[in-house]
């Protein structure tokens, strides 16, 4: 029919028509088109021939699909089905919706996925043909926001998105450690899955939203998959009552926010911080975890829905392949396991050591099934009617080539399984619960603010600790989340901690999910911004990895901030925990095996990696990775308290290191090491500290070296009920030296602390006058010195001569209020023997002194200070001529006309000159 269709309305070239049917075949697949009989899902929907149904298919908006659940669509024509979930404290009912069949068409499969105004694009392809040289399934993720979805346009030079943030590079983690799990072991189609978040309420997470988007895509497209999963988030409140989908402020008041994503009975994968100090109890947890099981398996069902309606047919697994593998995986088996036993029972410590015989190992036994007749013989059987007879050697050594490495793993993985389970000895010789040597160093490096090594076994990560002001937060731009954070932990895993030689690119997604976890644990424990008003950066270098890396990092980082001075309260130990199970042919578990501590080797052969990190008291940080289907909630939460015990141990060796946080008011930190404090300002005298254009805080920062940074008391509706005093800030300082903090202080504090009249300050002239000098003390407060108030001695002085500009001096501060700032000099020593103060004015000048003319012929005794005229002279008073200065002047002080000079100089002109 479709070669008659296409004959019979074009010529086209051949390549072009394999194209076209090959593209009408998926569609016919997909129920979109239907040939001359009704579509095959929707009994309502009405019989179209496939020229009718292929028109109708090109024009936007034609209706096409129905929703079994009443859902109304996005995009017009799309088939819907939908759920509703009460969110967060408000308890209000939203929509979590997902739709297909509108948008995509071309993917393998597509669905706009929904939670009220939040809206995701999801969508998954994958590759005709498996990669014959794939070793692991080869799934790529790509998670990204754009910024028009929360209504910004992006502050990049070219205005669009760039490199995917932390934020999207994490959110890819969500969603591969999701998805990757339930992904047929065999398949190794390279698959392609794309999340755009189209829509953001700013409000719920949409990473949350990703995960049951990318889910439903899976499970209607035609790529083998043993799905559906859900993902919810849950937050723990203050009263330790569970908040089910949390909206962004309600995680921001909580204690506790867990992602959580699993299956209708398993868990698959979980993220969890702590958002307030000392975390939650394990007791919490459980039940955090059981609550958000719930709420996954309401996001199942209207999967389920959706793939009934208008899923396509899965494809089928490589049979070949598949029985070829069980015969490679078997005789791998036989062949290995009484070596392996043997190489176990040796008990080897180092890492390299134990790697490098296994390597030997491996070798051996595929040399040793490469040139069994055994072998080739069962795998002839299989393929023999595929594969030429000419071509059959060449065929079954590539499929030994090919499952090589999983089979190998296979057999150390069944070996270990049956060691731990039989004698409950690990590979290295521990017991489940036993944990590897324990090494904790404070203050290893020179200079950094603090730096901190912690070993486990032949983990090994050295950690610094640099402390900054709050300008130095990292800001962040996010449809949700915070807007900065004041700790920044950055995980370097350098190849030569695995000894490998280095790997070309830049920072990984391991690094960046890793160090986030680490970060997520310790920042619950920084003391809030009004009480410690700084920024910190951890760095964690892997010295050497043996499993764990990621938890060893959060032991190091706890100490570094210790030994910097960090007023944490209490250490943050971290611990992998992993598992070994054995599942009866319906999927349930008969044993299992809980391992505290897991190693490298033990990650990979093992069946989960669970980290968990936390203080004595509580749970600060989770992250759960799995390799089978999931794993029984039941399982781990006998793994929270197994990690707890696990947890106690590390953090005795770290309190070993260093019990507390350093502190310099004890002298605990060297001179020579950087300082920091904080203090209390006015608000009033906050604009005086930062100066016009910020002129007197850089001032302070260019001549101390020290930084310092202002922060104002945040104005809000809940500011007074939460005791935010509006009236008082905060004046953080950091230096790089005692010297530099002491100095910085001394400034500062002459700033915040107003003169009192008494006080004895330097001051600086900024300003001569004809009257005086205009003074500014280190505190930036300026005054007036007048000439009265030089010096004891009466004589005359000319201000330009005595105090330049730039002069320092001592002065006593007189006067401090409402008339302005007085300054005395004189006042500093006490008066001369003999010294009397000039007598009050006659009454008939009402006490007040009359003022001297400066007008024209006032020559050089215009403004100068008047004093006596040497030790017979009265000071100036009513009582005799004045005869001190360039004129003579009468006895009220004005000038004597016609002018004549002291000393009997010559007369000048009358008024009139």
């Amino acid at each position: 029919v479709v070669r008659g269709w296409c004959l019979g309305r074009c010529l086209m070239p051949t390549e072009a028509m394999a194209r076209g049917v090959s593209r009408l075949s998926r569609r016919v697949g997909q129920g979109v088109f239907s040939l001359g009989r009704a579509p095959r899902t929707f009994d309502s929907a009405p019989t179209l021939s496939f020229e009718t149904e292929f028109a109708r298919h090109r024009v936007f908006g034609a209706p096409r699909w129905y929703s079994t659940s009443g859902a109304t669509p996005l995009f017009s024509g799309a088939f819907c089905e939908r759920v509703d979930v009460e969110l967060g404290t408000s308890k209000t009912l939203a929509t979590v919706g997902f739709e297909t069949g509108r948008v995509a068409r071309l993917a393998n499969g597509a669905v706009i996925a929904s939670l009220g105004d939040t809206v995701a694009m999801c969508a998954v392809t994958t590759a005709r043909q498996p990669d014959p040289d794939a070793t692991f399934f080869p799934l790529q993720v790509d998670y990204r926001e754009r910024a028009s979805a929360y209504g910004k346009i992006p502050s990049t030079f070219t205005r669009r998105e760039g490199p995917p943030k932390d934020r999207e590079v994490l959110a890819m983690r969500v969603v591969d450690r999701t998805l990757r799990p339930l992904f047929p072991k065999g398949f190794k189609n390279e698959t392609s899955l794309q999340v755009v978040v189209l829509s953001s309420d700013r409000c719920q997470d949409p990473a949350v939203l990703a995960v049951n988007g990318a889910s439903c895509a899976l499970m209607i497209s035609d790529i083998p998959w043993n799905g559906p999963a859900g993902a919810a988030r849950v937050a723990v409140s203050d009263d330790f009552e569970i908040i089910k989908n949390p909206s962004d402020a309600d995680c921001e008041s909580s204690r506790f926010v867990l992602t959580y994503a699993g299956t209708a009975d398993r868990t698959l994968m979980i993220e969890a911080a702590a958002m307030k100090h000392g975390g939650v109890p394990e007791a919490i947890v459980a039940l955090a975890l059981r609550t958000a099981h719930e709420l996954a398996k309401e996001i199942i069902e209207p999967q389920l829905r959706l793939q009934a309606a208008v899923g396509r047919p899965k494809r089928e697994m490589d049979a070949l392949d598949e029985a070829v593998k069980k015969v490679i995986h078997a005789a791998f088996l036989c062949s290995a396991s009484s070596r392996l036993h043997a190489l176990y029972a040796e008990e080897i410590q180092s890492k390299s050591g134990r790697g490098k015989k296994m390597a030997e190992l491996k070798d051996s036994v595929f040399a040793e099934l490469s040139a069994s007749d055994d072998v080739k013989s069962k795998i002839t059987e299989i393929i023999a009617e595929d594969v030429n007879a000419d071509s059959l050697d060449s065929a079954i050594r590539k499929y030994l080539k090919h499952h090589a490495d999983g089979a190998y793993l296979h057999a150390c993985s069944s070996v270990m399984r049956t060691r731990i389970f039989d004698t409950g000895k690990r590979i290295d010789g521990r017991g489940v619960d036993e944990l590897r040597e324990l090494v904790s160093v404070a203050d290893v490096l020179p200079v950094t603010h603090g730096s901190s090594i912690f070993e486990r076994g032949n983990t090994q990560t050295l950690a610094t600790a640099t402390i900054g002001s709050l300008n130095d937060v990292q800001r962040l731009d996010a449809p949700v989340g915070p807007e900065n954070k004041r700790l920044m932990l950055h995980y370097a895993f350098p190849s030569f901690s695995i000894d490998e030689t280095p790997r070309r690119g830049g920072l990984s997604r391991r690094e960046i999910g890793h160090g986030a976890l680490a970060e997520k644990a310790l920042a619950a424990a920084l003391p809030s911004s009004d009480a410690w008003p700084f920024a910190v950066r951890l760095n964690a270098e892997t010295m050497e990895s043996n499993g764990s890396s990621s938890m060893a990092a959060v032991c190091a980082g706890s100490m570094a901030l210790m030994a910097a001075g960090v007023p944490i309260e209490d250490h943050v130990g971290a611990i992998s925990v992993g598992l070994v199970m054995d599942e009866d042919e319906f999927g349930k578990v008969t044993r299992h095996k809980i391992l505290a501590d897991i190693m490298g080797l033990e990650d990979v052969l093992g069946d989960m990696d669970f980290k968990i990190a936390g203080t004595r008291t509580g749970v600060t940080a989770i992250q759960l990775d799995c390799k089978p289907a999931g794993i029984p909630i039941d399982i781990l939460v006998e793994a929270l308290l197994v990690a707890s015990t696990a947890r106690g141990l590390v953090i005795d060796s770290m309190c070993a290191a260093i019990p507390r946080a350093r502190r310099a008011d004890l002298g605990e930190v060297s001179e020579s090491s950087p300082r920091f404090t904080s203090m209390a300002i006015d608000v009033s005298l906050i604009g005086k500290l930062i100066g016009t254009g910020g002129k007197t805080i850089k001032e302070i920062q260019q001549t101390t070296g020290a930084t310092v940074s202002v922060d104002q008391p945040k104005i809000g509706p809940n500011s007074a009920r939460a005791g935010v005093h509006m009236s008082v800030g905060k004046v953080g300082i950091f230096a790089p030296n005692k010297a530099s903090l002491d100095l910085a202080v001394e400034r500062v504090a002459a700033i915040v602390t107003p003169l009192a009249a008494g006080e004895v300050v330097r001051a600086t002239v900024i300003d001569v006058k004809p009257f005086g000098w205009i003074l500014r003390t280190a505190g930036m407060d300026e005054g007036m010195l007048h000439v009265t108030e030089y010096q004891w001695d009466t004589t005359r002085i000319e201000t330009t001569e005595f105090l330049p500009i730039g002069e320092t001096l001592e002065v006593k501060v007189t006067e401090n209020g409402a008339g302005g700032t007085k300054f005395s000099k004189k006042q500093l020593a006490p008066a001369p023997e003999g010294y009397e103060p000039p007598p009050i004015r006659s009454p008939s000048f009402g006490g007040m002194r009359p003022k001297t003319p400066l007008g024209r012929g006032a020559g050089k005794s215009a403004g100068r200070g008047i004093g006596g005229g040497g030790p017979g002279s009265s000071g100036g008073l009513l009582t005799q001529e004045r005869t001190t200065g360039g004129f003579v002047r009468n006895l009220d002080g004005t000038l004597k006309r016609p002018l004549e000079r002291v000393g009997g100089g010559e007369k000048s002109g009358g008024d009139g000159e």
